[in-house]
């Protein structure tokens, strides 16, 4: 609570975002209906899903970087209560991108320009905004650079002379470049082997505690989402099929593709073998009617021809799964099957 009484207003707030691609005579629909809320600073939510469940063109909504076969774009973006979707292009590319929200994007490390130096490539940014002149920019690149664990002395060097990990390192020295406040990550260590993911993601936590940027993390690794995040969104077929708290979800998920979801990582103890997710995503211009999973689904029943709406789940959070409603499932509310797929 705000002095006073009153309630603090969210740094990120979307109601019911959509984004339709024409794609020949049919439409993709990308983003379809998703809201959330990321109530704080230093606050990470993770968008965790398959390819193809619409977690890249939601980043790419939120920042406005949108493909030219977009035939649909609406809904409500609020950053500090600001309405974003009242914002000319030109307003928000000269107020917004870069200076209040910032993405690195998915193989971002693989477009750094190999004949320009590091420093120079990551000072950019800061000269285009006429805020700081070069003796300035260097001395806060150099900065950046010790922030995201390289040095100084990497300021001269050029992407050749870089391994994948410091690559990825100096993409995000380049977001952080004009102090966002919401950093925008797309797959940030899938190109990278274990340990330099974990290396990554340390570097990741770092950020987050200390100045306190929030995050969205997208993923396709539940797992991994939880060891950064403190809110987890699951992604399937354009929508959020189900959000909460991430130490809820993982050990009581209340939607059947979070549990196999779940049930498909690999695990330190037990001497059960992850289990495959069953069929393939839906065809993203015919999606099924009701619920998007239940041709996948194994605890799929009636109800399931009709789409189900976010139903809130105990501790916290809704998933859209026609199990959690006493109404609609009766002996089956509270669907044990789903707790006990991702339980060891």
């Amino acid at each position: 609570m705000a002095r006073g009484g009153q309630t603090r207003m969210p740094l990120l707030e979307v109601r019911d975002l959509h984004l339709d691609y024409q794609a020949g005579d049919r439409v993709v629909h990308a983003v379809d209906g998703v809201s959330f809320t990321i109530a704080r600073r230093g606050e990470a939510l993770g968008i965790v899903g398959e390819s193809g469940s619409g977690k890249s063109s939601l980043a790419n909504a939120l920042i406005r970087l949108l493909p030219k076969n977009a035939i649909r774009y609406d809904g409500a973006i609020l950053l500090d209560g600001r309405d974003l979707m009242a914002l000319s292009d030109e307003a928000f590319r000269r107020e917004i991108r870069w200076r209040r929200m910032a993405m690195v994007f998915q193989g971002a490390m693989n477009v750094l320009n190999p004949v320009l130096k590091i420093g120079d490539q990551i000072a950019e940014p800061m000269l285009l905004d006429e805020r700081l002149n070069k003796r300035q920019a260097r001395a806060k690149v150099e900065s950046l650079l010790e922030r995201v664990g390289l040095g100084r002395e990497f300021y001269g060097r050029y992407p050749h002379e870089l391994s994948g990990g410091q690559k990825q390192r100096v993409v995000i020295a380049t977001a952080l470049a004009l102090d966002p406040d919401l950093l925008i990550l797309d797959e940030p260590t899938s190109a990278l082997d274990v340990s330099v993911q974990a290396q990554i993601m340390n570097l990741l936590k770092d950020l987050k505690a200390d100045p306190g940027i929030s995050m969205i993390f997208i993923t396709h690794d539940i797992g991994l989402a939880s060891d950064l995040c403190d809110e987890i969104a699951v992604a399937y077929a354009g929508e959020f099929v189900e959000t909460g708290p991430a130490d809820r979800i993982l050990v009581a998920p209340r939607h059947p593709y979070t549990a196999l979801l779940l049930a498909s990582l690999p695990r330190l103890h037990g001497d059960r073998p992850p289990s495959p997710m069953p069929g393939e995503p839906p065809d993203p211009t015919h999606l099924p009617e009701g619920c998007r999973f239940h041709p996948r689904c194994p605890w799929r029943f009636a109800p399931c021809l009709r789409h189900p709406p976010e139903i809130p789940v105990e501790g916290g959070g809704f998933a859209r799964c026609w199990l959690n409603d006493p109404a609609v499932a009766g002996d089956r509310f509270g669907a044990p099957l789903l707790v006990a797929a991702a339980t060891p």
